[in-house]
């Protein structure tokens, strides 16, 4: 183990390895290092889809990760399994009461310029005639890559490796060491290395390494839990969801739960649950998706695997033969408000934060490492074409909520 780099980054999924590629790439002595393997957590352990956000502040996160993964599928070994053009989604309505929901989730996207049409309940089961007919319509948005994730993330880190970066898994780092207020390394199970600048990209783990310096982070975790089933012939022609589902402005995510509220069981009244029904080309059927706040490393929640399970089957009936391959979760960092968290950490100087994406990590991923790389090479702040500046809690982050 090295004694001593520029920067060193904590974190191997998609915004570590983004920002360990983008400083590397700018010439900075980078080191990575993972506390177990790359795209371990929720990098790897996702449905690896690309569609516009339903934020329009990370709208040039978006874009600026879309065509990042565009050259990564070109310039990589590994097959990422980028589609070529869009899938589709349609949002299935089963009721009056659900139009609202699927609408104001099209409408975000309508404007952002993705073309969106009403489907009503002949056009539906004309376009998807596997989907219950119990269902009323739909909108159909002109939208959706899927993506392997874990696939993308490894390329990612193999990148940052083509362009100087030294990337290390299976080391923890314990601690960040801190002077005078000032960043001057951090502590391994292999020893102290020295840095000027360390990037706490931690995902869910992140609030945890910022405490080890004084500082106290609004993330949480966020787990959700997938079902994949065996290859199977196609059964859609598009990826499949309930309204409701996204997260759009004014939303936020799963909230802090107290002590009472844990003792009483209560915090699993938050979980999330929605249905997303994705055929890979493969002909492998990913079932998701769910967000309930994390108390644990360990897996949890696993009833909400059978309400996935369940409703998979009540909106497409023929998945109910189907044997089921393997059933797994990843745990989210999300804010408060599920927009992502960019800048440095105050009081404490060379201290950054690059985390609390949600389920949105490997859509904003490249592009935060872009923004995140241009303000550490800046020492301050960075904005990138179509940048958006928003503030965090007062005296937490200085500045902080930047949006490429």
């Amino acid at each position: 183990m090295r004694s001593g780099a520029d920067v060193v980054v904590v974190g191997g999924g998609i915004i570590g390895c983004s920002v360990a590629a983008e400083l590397a790439a700018q010439g900075a002595d980078v080191l990575l290092l993972e506390r177990a393997e790359i795209a371990h957590g929720a990098s790897g352990r996702n449905h690896g889809l690309l569609f516009y956000p339903q934020m329009h502040q990370t709208e040039p996160l978006y874009r600026a990760s879309f065509e990042t993964y565009r050259q990564l599928r070109d310039e990589s070994a590994l097959d990422i399994s980028f589609d070529e053009k869009a899938r589709g989604f349609i949002i299935l309505v089963a009721s009056d009461q659900e139009w609202d929901a699927a609408e104001r989730e099209a409408r975000v996207c309508a404007e952002g310029g993705v073309k969106i049409t009403r489907l009503e309940r002949e056009e539906l089961l004309k376009v998807e005639p596997n989907v219950a007919d119990h269902h009323i319509g739909g909108w159909f948005i002109e939208d959706g890559y899927r993506l392997d994730p874990a696939a993308l993330t490894l390329s990612m880190a193999l990148r940052a490796r083509r362009v100087g970066a030294e990337v290390v898994t299976h080391t923890d780092v314990k601690q960040i060491i801190v002077e005078k207020s000032r960043v001057v390394g951090v502590a391994t199970d292999e020893g102290v290395i020295e840095a000027r600048v360390v990037v706490d990209a931690a995902g869910p783990w992140a609030p945890k390494l910022a405490r080890s310096a004084g500082v106290d982070l609004p993330i949480i975790g966020a787990r959700g839990w997938l079902l994949l089933t065996k290859a199977i012939p196609p059964v859609g022609n598009h990826l499949l969801e309930s309204s409701g589902w996204h997260l759009t402005a004014g939303d936020s995510g799963p909230p802090h739960v107290t002590v009472a509220e844990y003792a009483d069981g209560e915090h699993r009244g938050s979980q999330q649950i929605g249905l997303l029904i994705q055929q890979n080309k493969t002909g492998h059927v990913l079932l998701g998706g769910s967000r309930l706040s994390s108390m644990q490393e360990e897996p949890e929640g696993h009833e909400v695997t059978l309400e996935i399970a369940k409703r998979a089957v009540h909106a497409m009936p023929l998945l109910a033969d189907v044997p089921i391959a393997t059933v797994w979760s990843g745990v989210r960092p999300m804010s408060k408000d599920a927009l992502p968290l960019i800048g440095w950490l105050s009081p404490i100087d060379g201290l950054f934060v690059a985390g609390g994406h949600g389920g949105q990590g490997i859509m904003l991923g490249a592009g935060s490492g872009k923004l995140a790389a241009q303000m550490i090479a800046a020492g301050g702040t960075g904005k990138l074409e179509g940048a958006v500046e928003f503030l965090a809690e007062p005296g937490l982050f200085d500045p902080l909520r930047e949006a490429l």
